[in-house]
């Protein structure tokens, strides 16, 4: 069972190697040994036993040395196959030949077993020797050792007999044999069939495999020409509709807002003219590029065609009015983004766009009204004079333009001494002033005094910053001379922007001011935010070590209204703390702001900070600070900003503001 078990095995796999199929034979004939070798040690003890009992000397020496021959065959498996193959059989004959001779029927058995065995080990041609050798056996053995084998009406014509047995038995033995022979061959075909169809398989397999694979190649060659620009790599109009009418679904459905920008080169057809297309393909390239470098990975910028740019930009839905800053906003860093020139070349060029900006809204909107309402609006911003920003809606349009006025006007404000800066008072318990704030102040020629609260935002989202944040500096530290000049060794407290801060070389830039100034860096307190502390916090500490190191002092700014982790204050060389007017406004009515404050207070003691309360505007907030420790407080309540001549003669009055509270 186990033989044909493995048969069927060999014949039920799913790929037959090639070694299977020549050494499947080899295999049958070391089960078939294993298997004689098993029952041949199981019946040979007994029957040798059962021999030497009654003296029968040979039958014992024959089960020894058939057995023993069987276990050379079976455990040698290092000799040759067909070597072995014939021993098999020549032990087989050789037992049947002796049963013949000396003990008659039994011996059939192995004289059967003789031809089939040759079958199914070496094939039909021995097979057919072998039932040669049986019937020479049988005729000449048997007739002439009167082999005990009889068949009845025959027993006084003893020639006759043993033809008649031998007829018979090579019948069956051929019968037997043959079959074997024959399906044993079927077994081979069919084995040599399934090899032929596993490696047809393999191959098939392995050739749909490279099929897929170029299948998926075409299809994502397929994909980029469909959906984007061949050129740019960036998405093309259709693919910008698809995501355009995604974010007009998600503005029907929750509370999200966008922008959609589009822009046109200016004179982009001069750079064609001038340098050629390929110049003019490396230019659009290079826009490409910094375009999307600028915008966030969720954002989409496609190009149309042409030198035609779109932008589509969503973000969580504001009020109306602050609809027009936020598209406000990322028109002004477009425009930033092509204030350096390009490189072509190895050669710069300035260019600039004309944009127009639709505002995305849940009213009921078209992806194709929008996209030509965008269109409308940039040619508009082109119709004005190029390098301009237009808005579709007449409203938005018109605050765009007052911004962008307001801008251009700032701008020469600096230069033409519209700026000022006025200072606010710090005090301690005792009413004794401790330190300054220098606050911006602005005076338009036409407008009047225009709130910060108005031209900050524009300067921040603009590189005006940069200019205001180095102004204010000279004229803090040309402020801080003239108050020591009138006897009055009191910190100077001035704002400084994340950008400003932020620049490569500011570190060198407020070293610069210092030294021609004359100021002293250690009656300096530069005010920054808690997120320009967290932004790039390995870049910001060497920076603030750097200028700590000169004596210049660092204030969070609006301290408790920007992140949860305070770890930061642990790891920079903070001087105070301040905390935002919004939790002194309700002290100390409001338990909430209370505790917040006196929190506040109490972590400044633990850590070494110097802690000032702006915001600061009745007698209850003042009395409440002042006995909870506070160091400084500034606010209406002891002063509004007042210009530095008003300043020192309010000041030199009395030697404090409002004496001991």
């Amino acid at each position: 069972m186990r033989l044909f078990a493995k048969l069927r095995g060999m014949l039920s796999a799913t790929s037959v190697e090639p070694e299977v199929l020549h050494d499947w034979r080899a295999r049958i004939l070391s089960t078939i040994l294993m298997f004689i070798a098993v029952l041949g040690a199981l019946t040979a003890v007994p029957s040798v036993w059962l021999a030497l009992r009654n003296e029968l000397w040979a039958i014992a020496w024959i089960d020894i040395v058939a057995l023993a021959w069987v276990m050379i065959l079976w455990r040698r498996k290092s000799l040759p196959y067909r070597f072995r193959a014939w021993n098999l059989l020549a032990l087989i004959y050789l037992l049947g030949v002796w049963f013949l001779m000396h003990i008659g029927p039994v011996s059939q058995i192995y004289l059967m077993a003789f031809p089939v065995m040759a079958a199914l080990l070496l094939g039909l041609r021995p097979a057919l020797l072998a039932l040669v050798m049986n019937a020479l056996t049988l005729m000449s053995l048997g007739y002439l050792a009167n082999a005990d084998l009889h068949v009845p009406g025959f027993e006084t014509r003893p020639f006759v007999e043993w033809v008649v047995i031998t007829i018979n038995f090579v019948f069956i033995n051929a019968i037997i044999t043959i079959s074997c022979a024959v399906l044993l061959n079927q077994l081979e075909r069919s084995l040599e069939r399934q090899l032929v169809i596993s490696h047809s398989l393999a191959q098939g397999q392995e050739d749909l495999k490279r099929v897929n694979e170029e299948l998926q190649r075409t299809a994502s060659a397929l994909n980029r020409l469909a959906y984007f620009d061949e050129l740019t790599g960036l998405p093309n109009r259709r693919m910008l509709m698809d995501r355009l009418g995604q974010a007009l679904a998600a503005a029907r459905r929750s509370p999200m807002s966008g922008v959609l920008l589009y822009m046109d080169l200016d004179r982009f057809k001069n750079v064609n003219d001038a340098r050629g297309h390929a110049a003019g393909d490396a230019l659009l390239l290079a826009v490409a590029q910094r375009l999307g470098s600028l915008m966030r990975e969720e954002d989409t910028v496609a190009r149309l065609g042409g030198d035609e740019f779109v932008i589509l930009s969503t973000h969580p839905a504001q009020e109306h009015d602050s609809d027009a800053r936020a598209a406000r906003v990322v028109a002004s860093k477009v425009r930033e983004a092509f204030e350096q020139p390009f490189i072509l070349d190895g050669q710069p060029y300035s260019a600039s766009a004309s944009i127009g900006v639709v505002v995305l809204g849940p009213a009921p909107q078209s992806t194709e009204n929008l996209l030509r309402n965008a269109d409308t609006a940039m040619y508009r911003a082109k119709a004005a004079g190029r390098n301009r920003v237009a808005f579709f809606e007449a409203a938005m349009q018109q605050e765009v333009e007052a911004q962008l006025a307001l801008e251009s006007e700032l701008a020469l404000a600096i230069d033409q001494e519209q700026l000022a800066l006025h200072l606010q008072s710090q005090v301690d318990a005792t009413g004794t002033v401790v330190g300054v704030e220098v606050l911006l102040r602005w005076t338009h020629p036409l407008h009047g005094a225009v709130a910060p609260a108005r031209f900050i935002p524009i300067a921040e989202e603009s590189s005006l910053i940069l200019r205001l944040g180095h102004w204010v500096l000279q004229q803090a530290c040309h402020t801080q001379r003239q108050l020591l000049a009138a006897g009055h060794a009191i910190s100077v407290s001035l704002n400084v922007s994340p950008r400003q801060f932020h620049q490569a070389d500011f570190v060198e830039q407020v070293l610069a001011v210092l030294e021609r100034s004359g100021a002293r860096a250690d009656l300096l307190v530069f005010e920054v935010t808690e997120g320009l502390l967290l932004e790039n916090l390995e870049h910001t500490i060497p920076r603030m070590d750097a200028l700590a190191a000169c004596g210049i002092r660092f204030s969070v700014d609006d301290f408790g209204t920007g992140y949860s982790s305070l770890a930061y204050l642990k790891r920079l060389p903070l001087h105070e703390l301040k905390i935002d007017r919004s939790f002194i406004q309700d002290t100390p009515h409001d338990p909430g702001d209370t505790a917040i404050v006196e929190m506040i207070l109490s972590m400044a003691q633990h850590l070494g900070l110097k802690v000032v309360a702006e915001g600061v505007e009745t007698r209850a907030q003042a009395d409440f600070l002042a006995a909870r420790g506070c160091h400084a407080m500034q606010g209406f309540f002891y002063s509004h900003p007042q210009a530095l001549d008003a300043w020192l003669r309010v000041t030199h009055r009395s030697s404090s503001l409002f004496g001991p509270l």
